[in-house]
């Protein structure tokens, strides 16, 4: 049962605090008697010092009595026994301190013997009151008879004769006393020295075994611990502890080795894992140039797929307009209805000779051929332009279309064509995804040395999984249930153009979860034209 008690690191640590307790408690016990003795040894010492003083006071005061009564034997009078009188109270006051003083130290001693030393000074202290009293009363009766004189020498003689012996042995015995004290407090001090030193060479001792004991295991443990800690974090994973013992410490050791093996089996795994993923990454890289590849040819294919059939509709469009024309300058009579017919096969060629300028212009702008034609202009007349091409667009879907310029002297040196097709673009696109009723805004501002043009709608706005793409060339998104629309062109044939104006080009779309639905488009361009140059210019 011990055996068991003693393996357990809490019960160490107790039985250590134990003995650390009862050291300091004996040495707290044995410092407080000593200090005990030092007092009552030095309380000793100084009351016989102090009634020794006592006793010299009496024997003064005796002295100046004899003395005034001598010179009131000489010169009889009121004044002499008065003064002989205050001398009597004087010293009879002196026996008085010394008795009290001397029973005070009675009652302050314990010890029987001690207690009756000092009754017997008592009983020497009162025969010499005695002695007092009876020479008072004599030289009282010497100075009322007719040799005042030779009768109070008489009386101080005898007085003298049977006093100061026991004044003397009573002194002495104070000495005697205050030696004793004085001795036995320089006894007490080289006995407190000398336990003082055994106390601490058995506490050393103490300490030494139960550091022995107790602590040396636990701190070689705690250091094994701590190295093989240190072993496993730099990798050594194969580290473990050798458990000798069964207290906490050795539990917590065996803990560690478990930990240690389980982490060795995680970084076997983790490694066939990390080989194995490092073959899936090799055979999908291998897949993914192979799809680069046949990528880049359908891109390739795609790219002369739109030349060809730019380069194709080009001229079926031309002649289209010719005709158009040359029947409108005819000299037949005028029909209205063949003219409103003409008029619209004209704009409508006219928009559809665009669109084939755009393709042809993307597949160019693939190889770079492609320059911008930069001009000054107002940005005002770019924005009415635009509404006017797109304001039948915009009713036929049931939206109005709204433009906002903040000044009618804002310009731009640009590709004028360019910024107009991106603009026609951008507002086909709001149009295309917002619901009747609902405005679609073109505006325009100077923002210090940028020109912002932007197209606000209260569409159905973009997923934010989306917008990433926006601008990725034949990339159609998909909105709620239904596929995108158009050929995927139209925001980068825009990024394209903003780019090479050297501007920027930004989406911020809400699908109605946390804001309100819609898009916008933000164009920031460069705008290096002073507005009241180019209006005077105008």
């Amino acid at each position: 049962m011990g055996r068991v008690l003693f393996s357990s690191l809490r019960t160490r640590m107790a039985l250590l605090l134990a003995v650390a307790v009862l050291v300091t408690a004996a040495s707290a016990a044995l410092l407080v008697a000593a200090l005990g003795t030092t007092n009552n040894q030095l309380d000793r010492l100084v009351s016989a010092q102090s009634r020794l003083e006592l006793l010299s006071s009496i024997s003064g005061r005796i002295g100046d009595y004899a003395l005034i009564s001598l010179q009131a034997a000489q010169q009889p009078g009121p004044r002499g026994e008065e003064a002989l009188g205050a001398a009597r109270a004087a010293t009879l006051a002196a026996f008085h301190r010394f008795e009290m003083a001397l029973a005070n130290d009675v009652m302050r001693y314990g010890d029987e013997e001690q207690r009756t030393l000092m009754a017997a000074r008592s009983r020497t202290v009162a025969r010499l009151h005695a002695h007092f009293e009876v020479m008072d009363r004599q030289i009282t009766t010497a100075l009322s008879g007719p040799d005042p004189s030779t009768s109070v020498r008489v009386a101080l003689d005898v007085f003298a004769a049977g006093f100061g012996a026991p004044l003397s042995q009573a002194m002495e015995e104070e000495r005697t006393d205050a030696r004793a004290a004085q001795l036995a407090v320089q006894d007490l001090r080289g006995r407190v020295i000398r336990w003082g030193l055994a106390g601490v060479l058995l506490a050393f001792v103490a300490s030494i075994f139960i550091y022995h004991r107790l602590g040396s295991s636990l701190v070689q443990r705690v250091a094994d611990v701590a190295t093989a800690a240190a072993a496993i974090a730099q990798g050594r994973s194969d580290t473990r502890l050798t458990v000798t013992g069964h207290d906490e410490l050795s539990l917590a050791m065996a803990r560690f080795n478990r930990m240690a093996a389980h982490l060795a089996r995680r970084e076997q795994r983790l490694i066939s894992d990390q080989r194995r993923l490092q073959e899936i990454v090799d055979a999908r890289t291998a897949e993914l140039r192979a799809a680069n590849v046949r990528l880049e040819n359908v891109d390739l294919a795609r790219r002369r797929f739109f030349t060809d059939v730019s380069h194709e509709l080009r001229t079926p469009l031309t002649v289209i307009l010719g005709e158009a024309e040359v029947t409108l300058r005819g000299g037949r009579p005028s029909e209205e209805d063949l003219r409103a017919a003409l008029l619209v096969i004209q704009n409508r060629a006219r928009r559809l000779h665009r669109r084939v300028e755009d393709l042809l212009r993307i597949a160019r702008s693939e190889s770079g051929q492609i320059e911008l034609e930069r001009r000054p202009f107002l940005v005002a007349d770019l924005l009415e332009d635009v509404r006017e091409s797109m304001l039948p667009v915009a009713r036929a879907a049931g939206l109005p279309l709204e433009v906002v310029c903040a000044g009618d002297g804002l310009a731009l040196e640009a590709d004028r064509e360019w910024l107009r097709q991106v603009l026609d673009g951008l507002v086909a696109n709001a149009v295309r995804h917002s619901t009747p009723g609902q405005p679609v805004r073109l505006e325009a501002a100077r923002d210090g040395d940028a020109m912002v043009i932007r197209v606000r709608d209260r569409g159905t706005g973009i997923p934010a999984r989306d917008l990433p793409h926006v601008f990725e060339r034949f990339w159609r998104g998909q909105g709620e249930g239904r596929e995108g629309t158009g050929f995927g062109i139209g925001l980068a044939l825009a990024k394209w153009i903003v780019d090479r104006h050297g501007g920027r080009i930004d989406i911020e779309s809400s699908t109605g979860e946390h804001a309100p639905s819609g898009t916008c488009v933000i164009v920031r361009l460069p705008a290096r034209v002073p507005d009241i140059n180019l209006e005077a210019a105008q």
